[in-house]
């Protein structure tokens, strides 16, 4: 009885080894497919605008925004992107604005933030400095952005471990499963033969 004990436990401690690296590899696809779609997406706005909106200039000309709220909104508010949001205006001014709002309230956020946020939403006890069990925080989990603001199809990426120049609209990018940039579970938009020496 107890070999047969003992040979159970240890193909239940194999299966429990290979779920998670299962779990991993699915979490670290959804991250690099929501790199891609936000990418996709800005390039979809800069080609039906034929300019930046305001908003995304002002997040991701430094070359290293952060898919905030209120850049994340203009992708909710041009409909490339499905984000929750609603628009918000201010009666003494007229102005009108859209913002994030319930699971994606805190920006673009990784596969790993993200699952951290709907979990503890109904708590209450959430914020950008909330841990994540794989690493960092909520905000070390907020996807990246810059755009070609001079339009002359390079965009210069600087902060968070990337210093590049890339040809390409729009570039994305987040830290990974351990919320730390500049380690190799980084994920890109871009692949290094669009970097320009």
């Amino acid at each position: 009885m107890l070999v047969v004990i003992g040979i159970i436990a240890v193909l239940t401690g194999a299966l429990m080894a290979s779920y998670s690296t299962v779990v991993a590899r699915a979490q670290t696809a959804r991250a690099q497919e929501l790199v891609s779609n936000v990418k996709t997406a800005l390039t979809q706005i800069l080609q039906s605008d034929e300019s930046w909106p305001q908003a995304l200039l002002a997040e991701g000309a430094s070359g290293n925004g952060q898919l905030t709220p209120k850049a994340g909104a203009v992708l909710a508010q041009r409909r490339v992107m499905s984000f929750s949001y609603r628009e918000r205006s201010d009666d003494a001014t007229g102005e009108t604005w859209y913002e994030l709002s319930g699971p994606d309230k805190f920006g673009v956020l990784d596969p790993w933030a993200a699952d951290v946020v709907k979990r503890r939403m109904k708590s209450g006890s959430l914020s950008l400095s909330t841990e994540v069990p794989t690493g960092g925080t909520v905000q070390d989990h907020r996807l990246r952005f810059a755009v070609d603001d001079d339009y002359d199809g390079l965009v210069k990426v600087s902060g968070d471990g990337v210093s590049a120049t890339i040809r390409a609209s729009a570039v994305v990018w987040g830290a990974g499963r351990d919320g730390k940039f500049g380690t190799k579970d980084d994920i890109r938009s871009w692949a290094k033969g669009q970097e320009v020496r």
